[in-house]
């Protein structure tokens, strides 16, 4: 039996394709990997280095998965009790925004950052599609006038706040070719994954990254001008430069599987300073006297934008 180690690069219904020695394998896993997978709902992730056997009579089969550095995850849809890894041994996140078609919407932005911040990877931010931001005014009043977000700001201005954080900011336009080769260059040597709402633009980043790609492109529904699923699946596809990048679905609902309520401040930078200071210990920073946080809110050390994205999340950990 010839035991090796590959790299999973891609998952489809029940086989999973595995880079081994510099060729691309088609493996099955082996059922006991199901047998005890407790509350997670894939014990193979995109990005997971596994034990692999080419010799079985299956065919080729994987036998093992190995420790993970990292992963990106998220409660399972409509299986809320159930953890969905979405990617594995990552080095950095790509949260990819439009700053308008869809409008961005910080909420999406901040969950993701939060769920970096948990799995221990870097993040950074890109605001695809500035080649449309003249039109950013006129999308203002069709949010707002069907009951939407008022945050509708420029891309130099979010651009601003998130990197005070601590969280680089790229700016691009994958239509007129801004910003790619600054993309380029923080990819190389590095895993990435690219993630964000469907429609913002991630396929377009991509295939003008490296055009031998030629990732589908989607359009944007009219309705509510927000993206088609275009990516179908995660895969793990490799770039000249050495870096390789997962393209993920487009994720509408990004979650934080098996957090405790008392744990979602620590992953906000701008609350860390304060927790600690709060005259209760198990403070949820939402109602409580005394609260160094709300304190904090009240000064404007806390953008009411990023507070709000606390809430929203703490309101779904019940």
């Amino acid at each position: 039996m010839s035991e090796l180690h590959g790299l999973v690069v891609r998952i489809d219904a029940k086989r999973c394709h595995v880079e081994v020695e510099g060729q691309v394998h088609l493996l099955t896993p082996r059922g006991r990997l199901f047998e005890d997978k407790g509350r997670v709902k894939n014990p193979i992730a995109v990005g997971d280095y596994v034990v692999v056997d080419l010799d079985s009579e299956e065919g080729g089969a994987i036998e093992a998965v190995l420790p993970r550095k990292s992963k990106l995850a998220r409660a399972s849809a409509g299986e809320g009790t159930m953890e969905q890894v979405l990617v594995a041994n990552v080095d950095q996140v790509l949260i990819v925004s439009a700053i308008v078609d869809p409008l961005f919407r910080p909420r999406i932005v901040d969950r993701i950052l939060a769920g970096a911040e948990r799995g221990g990877m870097q993040a950074r931010i890109v605001l695809n599609k500035l080649d449309l931001e003249g039109q950013r005014k006129a999308k203002k009043a069709e949010v707002l006038a069907a009951g939407g977000p008022e945050l509708v700001h420029s891309s130099e201005t979010w651009r601003r706040f998130y990197e005070g954080l601590g969280y680089p900011v790229h700016l691009c336009s994958a239509a007129q070719g801004r910003g790619i080769d600054e993309l380029r260059a923080v990819l190389e040597d590095k895993i990435t994954v690219f993630s964000g709402l469907s429609g913002v633009g991630k396929s377009s980043l991509l295939n003008a990254i490296e055009p031998g790609l030629s990732l589908r492109v989607g359009k944007i529904s009219g309705r509510h001008r927000e993206g088609k699923h275009t990516t179908t699946h995660s895969s793990l596809l490799r770039l000249e430069n050495g870096g390789h990048v997962v393209d993920t679905p487009g994720i509408r609902n990004f979650g934080l599987f098996g957090l405790e309520r008392a744990e979602l401040a620590t992953l906000f930078r701008e609350m860390r300073p304060f927790l600690g200071e709060c005259s209760y210990r198990d403070c949820s920073h939402t109602h409580e006297p005394d609260c160094a946080v709300l304190a904090a809110l009240k000064r404007g050390e806390i953008e009411a934008f990023r507070y709000e994205s606390y809430c929203d999340l703490l309101s779904k950990l019940g």
